[in-house]
């Protein structure tokens, strides 16, 4: 203690000055330090940030070529399904018209054998207004 009064003894004003020269040096150096600090970090982080703004735009390019993609393929995949459609469509056309053909040759059989318009009807599943004309013609 006795250390410190002597620094004020001889020259108080020289000493309180330097000491409060010190005290401003030392506060200057240390806000200068926090304020490089500060830089430092908030550059790390500006880096980082660009990194993740990279990313994310690639990401979105990513999903867009995805999107062009998936939308290229549904429209293959609905050609598809309408040309499916198309050929269920003939072939159930094909379907009823052998069968049309099967019984109708079927009834003109039946009918060349002597049977009546009912019971042609009842064995073909042929109408019975469809029936007649083929009795009429073939029958005996």
């Amino acid at each position: 203690m006795e250390s410190f009064i002597l620094l004020f003894t001889n020259h108080p004003e020289k000493t309180f000055a330097y000491i409060t020269l010190i005290i401003t040096a030392i506060c200057f150096f240390l806000i200068g330090a926090s304020y490089y600090y500060d830089y430092i970090v908030k550059n790390n982080f500006l880096k980082k940030i660009d990194g993740f703004d990279r990313s994310l735009k690639d990401l979105v390019e990513e999903f867009r070529s995805f999107e062009l993609l998936f939308s290229e393929q549904k429209e293959k995949l609905d050609e598809f399904k309408f040309n499916l459609s198309s050929m269920e469509q003939e072939i159930s056309r094909l379907a009823d018209s052998l069968n049309s053909d099967k019984n109708i040759t079927a009834a003109i059989s039946l009918a060349k054998e002597g049977l009546s318009v009912t019971e042609i009807s009842n064995k073909t599943g042929i109408p019975i207004e469809e029936v007649e004309p083929i009795v009429k013609y073939h029958g005996k």
